[in-house]
């Protein structure tokens, strides 16, 4: 999981319960305060971090090459006139791309506009992993689904919408959600549906 804000992080602590789960972020100082049990985002308890066994947080990069799933959950804010800052997110497909091996996936998860996957993040994975799109490398969108400070409304209870770039993509991204989400999934016909 790229990217341990508050929709990050609610993932890879659920994940984490059941998979091996590596937990990024660059910034430092918030890995440490997870490390030391201290969410300041209030996403989750002292408990489900403890819960969460299969979670390793770090903000070493390098750590990454041992995935096979990526899952991008940076922040994707709007300015004053409502266009996306997508500085994160491109950052965030570098990082990953630095490391993506044949036969990975990488699900964005990120606030973004119909076609932002494919036509914004997926060359800069191409073009930093020398891997081609739908033949040595995958991905998969999944909108975030989460209502900051929400306690009754988590997000294993909230439908999450699935997609994939390829049919079996979708089907394995689908399944990996349902391992975590009790409300079920959905699965979008296309990448920019789900969009």
């Amino acid at each position: 999981i790229i990217g341990l804000g508050y929709v990050g992080l609610p993932l890879a602590v659920e994940f984490g319960k059941y998979r091996e789960v590596i937990g990024f972020d660059i910034n430092t100082e918030r890995v440490n305060d997870l490390k030391m049990l201290n969410d300041k985002t209030f996403e989750t308890t002292k408990d489900e971090l403890l819960n969460s066994k299969f979670l390793t947080l770090t903000a070493d990069p390098s750590l990454l090459i041992e995935a096979n799933i990526y899952i991008i959950s940076v922040p994707t804010p709007v300015d004053e006139n409502n266009i996306p800052n997508t500085k994160a997110l491109e950052g965030a497909s570098k990082t990953v791309a630095m490391n993506l091996n044949e036969g990975d996936i990488v699900i964005y998860e990120s606030t973004v506009y119909p076609g932002c996957t494919e036509e914004l993040c997926v060359p800069i994975l191409e073009n930093n992993s020398n891997l081609k799109f739908n033949k040595e490398f995958f991905c998969g969108y999944s909108p975030e689904r989460i209502n900051p400070g929400d306690k009754e409304h988590r997000l294993v209870d909230i439908v999450k919408v699935t997609s994939g770039s390829s049919e079996d993509t979708l089907l394995i991204v689908d399944a990996l959600y349902r391992e975590i989400i009790k409300a079920g999934t959905f699965m979008a016909s296309s990448i920019k549906v789900a969009e």
